[in-house]
């Protein structure tokens, strides 16, 4: 037998080393879970992986499908300051899931649906599946799960890209709404080190791998030309 059931996953063995409170969100890794009941410290207890629950979050308003991260350290509206909260900053924490509905930014709690990020990423159609929102103008695209990215302009705007964060991550960048030229700063880049995009359709397809001790990003895609050489 190479297989034995254990359970349908929505719970998961967790033993602490100091004790977890009922509605504690606890980061392991990649993955986000929440204690439904209390934990001892030292005691064998689980820990939720799935569902809906309701985060608090940091003072920044969130709509239906944005996707969200556990800051360890975050600003909540309403509790102690870095104790930690829901945010739409990636690069601050860990994907958390989705935003099933609005929230304002004077709200105390924003409902989430708990979504593990190898989940997103690895489905049926592919990585490339995952719909990564448009952080807009002057903000950083996510970079903790591949996907694809829609950029919408209403002007002359900004992105970055940070380096990737596993190997074999992909995320391609295309142009859904032109309403004025916009230049991405690409970190970790082996072919170029801004991307621009003008026109409806343009797309950059990247791939991350290894080099040495890091990751780094490789532009397999670019129908348009559109990466400006490093030189």
């Amino acid at each position: 037998m190479q297989a034995k059931y254990v359970n349908e996953g929505n719970l998961i063995d967790y033993t602490p080393d100091n004790a977890v409170v009922a509605g504690q969100v606890v980061v392991m890794g990649s993955l986000v879970a929440v204690a439904t009941t209390g934990i001892a410290a030292g005691a064998l207890g689980s820990l939720q992986t799935s569902g809906v629950f309701d985060l608090v979050h940091d003072a920044v308003s969130k709509v239906e499908g944005d996707a969200v991260y556990w800051n360890a350290t975050g600003n909540p509206v309403v509790g102690t300051q870095g104790s930690g909260c829901a945010t739409k900053t990636a690069e601050a924490g860990t994907y958390i899931g989705k935003v099933l509905a609005d929230a304002e930014s004077t709200d105390e709690t924003v409902r989430v649906k708990l979504i593990d990020a190898a989940s997103v990423t690895n489905n049926f159609y592919g990585p490339l599946n995952n719909i990564i929102a448009d952080p807009g103008d002057g903000e950083a695209i996510p970079v903790t799960a591949s996907g694809s990215v829609e950029i919408v302009t209403a002007g002359e705007e900004t992105r970055t890209l940070a380096a990737p964060t596993f190997a074999g991550q992909m995320v391609q960048v295309g142009m859904k709404t032109d309403g004025g030229e916009c230049v991405i700063t690409v970190t970790g880049c082996e072919d170029g080190d801004t991307i621009t995009f003008g026109d409806i359709g343009e797309l950059v397809l990247l791939v991350s791998v290894a080099k040495e001790d890091a990751y780094v990003w490789r532009v397999i895609a670019d129908p348009d030309d559109s990466v400006s050489k490093v030189e």
